[in-house]
């Protein structure tokens, strides 16, 4: 009995020997080994809970594709403008149905310390852009601790401060942008505004997201691309994209868009190569529009709104008038054809996100040289485009925007001018066509004013620049809608109408049309939105005459509709 209890004994010290050793052996083998890291530090989803369980579902594989974060860094617009700060925090516990998630207090410290952020707790008791995420990140990211950050306008130059001290304080932290993206538009052009945010994502331009991206927090979006660069994670992967719009089956309604997202490691995504572009008809600010709204003309726009035009890379009117920089007198008579615009116009052209105005018109030059140096000077200082002239088409002033590996130049030329000839800008339209990623659009000013046919000079015309090589006209002056053609296949839109003027006599000259696409390497793909005035504030025709408007307009172009989800386009291949 005694022999057999000291083998046992043995054995019993034989394994402990063999464990230790096996653990030793671990230790040497593994010391060196780096625990797993994190391969995604940046992400982006909607706080819309209108496709909440979308996201969900996104911030689910979110959790399965990286390493556990200590930290999340969620970035939100500051929806109310509440507080004082620009940049904003707090060091709140957040209480949910699901549990608690704690501040990283360290990191709300540092950055409020360093006048990085402001500490307003009060700022975040409705924020939804913040606690709409929340429960989601308890249920996925359980471990982790919170920065909420707030922002309302915030400059470039400050985001790359915070971004510095975010690097600084929280290096390893993941960071989650809830934004919402196209908010209040037509199904059609939500998605066309879409294109230019997810191309700015995958492209990391953060300029362009601050200045050109229609979504509900240019800041946000702004220092996330910043942040994933520094941490090389450029590939943008793209997880799901949605529209209210598209979801209600019903095209028409304000929509909001969602783009759910993360950034990995490895090269960009290359974005699909186009140039988007939006154009509306005549502006005039003087006479009746001037006296109604001459103390803020961006109240002409209440029904409008801000982001029609924004989110394109051309967002274009035809500017009926000059600007000066001599008192504009109060004079309302119809008979007034001295169109005078006050420098304040410029801020209500900013207020809509146009880039560009043609001044190659027949009111161009209505304040003389002194306006013409006016109209220049302050355009050219709010960084608006203007291009052609009142007088002489010079082909030198003309609009260019950059796309992605597609260029645009929209070229103006005034044909009510006696004299003026359609064949002066044919050489311009030859020598731009030279550069095979160069696509032109030519807005004339044209035709017989309150008649809704073209006549035969615009037809002779416009077929003139198209064989030379142009690829869009949109004309204007008419004042009313016309009709429109196909010439080998390029689209003619004989007038646009009115965009803001004071010509309440008719039904005709309160309505217009805003033309609004794409080119991309394999062709032109492009809608109409009417619009109407009432009380000469115009707004986008989403009921009632539309459809009869655009029947008619796209009858030219049946081979080439095409019904999409979010309403009917006009889509040309080369």
């Amino acid at each position: 009995m005694g022999l057999k209890i000291r083998n046992f004994r043995k054995y019993i010290i034989l394994i402990c020997v063999l464990s230790v050793i096996s653990a030793a052996g671990f230790y040497y083998f593994e010391k060196d080994k780096k625990l797993p890291e994190a391969s995604i530090f940046g992400a982006v989803v909607p706080h819309h809970n209108l496709v909440a369980d979308q996201r969900a579902i996104v911030l689910s594989d979110l959790a399965k594709s990286t390493v556990q974060p200590k930290t999340i860094i969620l970035l939100s617009p500051n929806h109310y403008s509440l507080g004082k700060g620009e940049i904003q925090t707090t060091s709140q516990d957040w209480q949910l149905g699901n549990g608690q998630i704690s501040p990283n207090y360290d990191v709300v410290n540092f950055l409020t310390e360093n006048n990085l952020a402001t500490n307003e707790p009060a700022s975040f008791i409705n924020e939804h852009g913040i606690y709409n995420i929340l429960g989601d990140i308890k249920d996925y990211f359980p471990e982790s601790t919170l920065v909420p950050l707030i922002f309302k306008d915030v400059s470039q130059e400050k985001l790359s401060r915070i971004n510095q001290g975010l690097l600084e304080s929280c290096n390893k932290c993941l960071v989650i942008a809830s934004v919402d993206f196209s908010h209040y538009q037509p199904a059609l052009l939500s998605q066309l505004h879409d294109d230019l945010a997810l191309r700015n994502l995958q492209t990391l331009n953060t300029t362009d997201i601050l200045s050109d991206t229609e979504v509900d927090s240019g800041p946000a979006l702004a220092l996330l691309t910043m942040w994933v660069r520094d941490h090389n994670t450029s590939r943008f992967i793209l997880k799901n994209h949605t529209n209210s719009g598209i979801i209600a089956q019903n095209p028409d309604i304000e929509t909001t868009t969602h783009i759910f997202g993360w950034y990995e490691y490895g090269d960009k995504i290359a974005p699909e190569q186009s140039v988007s572009f939006m154009f509306g008809g005549d502006m005039m600010f003087a006479r009746m529009i001037n006296r109604v709204f001459g103390n803020n003309f961006d109240n002409a726009f209440d029904n409008f709104g801000e982001r029609v035009f924004w989110g394109t890379d051309a967002a274009i009117v035809n500017l009926e008038g000059a600007i000066t920089g001599k008192p504009i007198a109060d004079n309302i008579q119809t008979n007034n054809f001295n169109f005078q615009f006050s420098e304040k116009i410029v801020q209500t052209l900013s207020f809509l996100h146009i880039n560009a105005v043609s001044l190659a018109n027949n009111h161009s030059d209505n304040a003389g040289i002194e306006g013409n140096t006016t109209t220049h000077s302050v355009l050219d200082r709010n960084n608006i485009q203007s291009f052609g002239s009142s007088t002489e088409s010079n082909p030198l002033r003309i609009a260019q925007f950059k796309g992605q590996g597609i260029n645009l130049t929209v070229m103006g030329i005034n044909l009510t001018f006696p004299g003026q000839s359609a064949e002066i800008i044919v050489p311009q339209i030859l020598e731009l066509k030279k550069d095979p990623t160069m696509r032109i659009i030519i807005m004339p000013h044209w035709g017989k004013e309150y008649v809704s046919t073209h006549s035969p000079a615009q037809t002779k015309a416009a077929h003139a620049w198209i064989d030379a090589g142009a690829d869009l006209v949109i004309g204007s002056h008419p004042h009313v809608i016309q009709d429109t053609e196909l010439y080998h296949n390029v689209p003619i839109i004989y007038s646009i109408g009115n965009f803001l003027f004071d010509q309440t006599f008719s039904e005709d000259t309160q309505k217009g049309l805003l033309i609004a696409g794409k080119f991309t390497r394999s062709g032109l793909t492009f809608f109409a939105i009417p619009t109407q005035s009432i009380s000469y504030r115009p707004q986008l025709m989403r009921e009632g005459g539309k459809n009869e408007i655009l029947n008619s307009l796209y009858l030219p172009f049946k081979d080439f509709t095409r019904p999409t989800p979010a309403g009917t386009v006009i889509q040309i291949d080369k």
